[in-house]
């Protein structure tokens, strides 16, 4: 094993570094940093929406296996069916007041897969400016827009 890490344990976890602030006529308090404060905020909020998207993205799949299942049943091929085979397209509305994302709505078949991924692209950089904007701002003791940015995610 490698003897250079200062005794530190070679663990994968990042290491923060606490922050002492100190405001005019104040003792220093240690505080979290504001990075890891965000951090933190994020990750959590991206663990439940991962959470309630495979949760509906296993609904979706269960669905389309049941749609493909009941085709071409005794002769009676395509009966009750949609007419097309594409895979059911779910337009998630997130609310975070009951955590659910119900109802799922169908939306219309998407035939320029590159378009969605460019709007998306878009959307999170947005996001991202936003967040970074943000945190600008909470440095230097504005939390509100911060506090607003993180509730969107």
């Amino acid at each position: 094993s490698n003897n250079n890490n200062n005794g530190l344990k070679n663990n994968t976890e990042p290491i923060y570094a606490q922050v002492n602030k100190k405001k005019a006529g104040q003792a220093a308090s240690p505080e979290e940093p504001i990075y890891a404060q965000v951090a933190k905020k994020v990750s959590a909020k991206i663990d439940q929406l991962n959470e309630a998207t495979s949760a509906i993205n296993r609904k979706i799949d269960r669905i389309n296996k049941i749609a493909s299942a009941g085709k071409g049943v005794g002769g009676f091929s395509g009966v009750g069916q949609a007419t097309s085979p594409e895979p059911i397209y779910a337009t998630i509305d997130f609310d975070e007041t009951n955590q659910a994302g119900f109802p799922l709505r169908r939306s219309a078949a998407v035939n320029d897969l590159s378009k969605v991924g460019l709007s998306r692209e878009q959307e999170l950089t947005r996001r991202i400016g936003d967040l970074n904007q943000a945190v600008s701002e909470a440095k230097t003791g504005h939390f509100d827009n911060l506090e607003q940015k993180i509730d969107e995610l």
